[in-house]
C-alpha cells in the first residue's frame, strides 16, 4: 500500500469517528486528544484542529475543518501554517505520538558504529 492510499484511509477512519456526530469531538474544541494505533505501521495522534500521522518513522499532517477530515487535491496530507493559538495542543500530540511510537514500535540505531545506540524509534 503506498503513502497516499494509507493516508486516504486515516482520512476515511477519522471522518467515520471524529465527526461533527461523535461524542470523541467538539465542534469549540476539535477532536478529543488521542493516540492511536491505524493499520500495522502507523500511528495517528490528534491535535485541535487536525492529525499527525507516523508511517514508519515519517510524520504526515492531516488537516480538520469543523469535523471534515482532509488532504489535498492530490492527495498529499499538507499543513503548512497554523495559528499560535494551536501551538499548545500540537505540540502535546506530537509528544503523546512520540511516546506511542516508542512504547508500540522499535527501535532505529545509528549507524557506523559498533555500538547500538537508539537513533529513534518507528512504527
Amino acid at each position: 500500500m503506498d503513502t497516499k492510499e494509507v493516508l486516504r484511509n486515516v482520512v476515511d477512519y477519522l471522518n467515520s469517528h471524529y465527526n461533527q456526530d461523535s461524542e470523541d469531538y467538539c465542534i469549540i474544541r476539535g477532536a478529543r486528544p488521542d493516540t492511536f494505533k491505524c493499520g500495522e505501521h502507523v500511528a495517528v495522534s490528534l491535535w485541535v484542529c487536525g492529525a499527525i500521522v507516523c508511517i514508519g518513522d515519517i510524520l504526515y499532517f492531516i488537516q480538520e475543518d469543523d469535523g471534515y477530515w482532509f488532504l489535498d487535491e492530490s492527495g498529499e496530507a499538507v499543513q503548512d501554517n497554523f495559528s499560535i493559538g494551536w501551538a499548545k495542543s500540537f505540540i502535546e500530540a506530537l509528544e503523546r505520538l512520540m511516546d506511542f511510537v516508542k512504547e508500540n514500535g522499535e527501535p532505529v540505531y545509528f549507524s557506523g558504529i559498533e555500538k547500538k545506540i537508539v537513533c529513534h524509534y518507528r512504527m
